[in-house]
């Protein structure tokens, strides 16, 4: 599938965070194919590199599937550092562990909840590291699509190590020193997912799903209520 002008096998993603079942893969796929056809959802920094839909995709898993049934895959997560101190900064906040009680068992909504709630956390990483030369060279993958041909079989160099090390320190580290900011960006992605279902009830239908340009109205949100930065959430 063509993304930002590079062809990405939706087959061929990075590994799961997740132990995860084939046929869950095979859900995955199969939604985030159709989505991405149809633009059912169109946050373009969550969907927009291999990476970022891998990181929606352990996202969604934690969101479907039963907490007590999750687990790291610990061979795989020491290949993807900074996917990993995402996935685990987010997961471990209440506003996560309640939208995951809500979208429980049911596929489209766990999606969207995971992109949109994906959507704002990029948006604050980039925002606090983008004028950083060294902790973004790290992170810039996630934004940028590379038609290099990852093997994900083959271990990062030391190079790449030292700056994924760098660069999960310092989110780490930003985190540890904007805890309030951070969990209010994570209440905000909350509040959010319910004004996007007030929309829908005034609408009288209860399907996210069916909201395609929701991302004019997450700019529109992000804009009024978190932030007064003039760049857009939606990338």
């Amino acid at each position: 599938m063509l993304i930002n002008g590079i062809e990405i096998d939706l087959a061929k993603l990075e590994k799961p965070l997740l132990l995860v079942k084939e046929d869950e893969e095979l859900l995955f796929r199969q939604l985030i194919q159709s989505t991405l056809e149809h633009e059912l959802i169109q946050c373009q920094l969550a969907l927009s590199t291999r990476k970022t839909i891998s990181l929606v995709r352990d996202f969604w898993l934690a969101m479907y599937k039963d907490r007590e049934k999750l687990y790291i895959n610990s061979e795989h997560a020491l290949l993807y550092p900074i996917r990993l101190i995402i996935f685990e900064l987010v997961t471990q906040d209440d506003y996560f562990k309640r939208l995951s009680k809500k979208s429980f068992g049911d596929e489209w909504l766990s999606l969207i909840y995971a992109v949109v709630l994906l959507q704002f956390v990029l948006q604050w990483i980039k925002e606090r590291f983008s004028d950083n030369q060294e902790v973004y060279e790290a992170l810039k993958l996630l934004y940028i699509n590379s038609d290099d041909n990852v093997d994900d079989q083959t271990s990062p160099s030391r190079e790449q190590s030292i700056g994924q090390a760098i660069a999960v320190k310092a989110i780490r580290s930003e985190v540890r020193e904007n805890s309030q900011e951070f969990a209010s960006l994570l209440y905000q992605a909350y509040n959010f997912l319910h004004y996007l279902h007030d929309i829908e009830e005034e609408k009288e239908t209860n399907k996210l799903p069916s909201i395609k340009n929701v991302d004019d109205t997450v700019n529109r949100f992000y804009k009024k209520r978190y932030t007064t930065n003039k760049s857009t959430i939606t990338g």
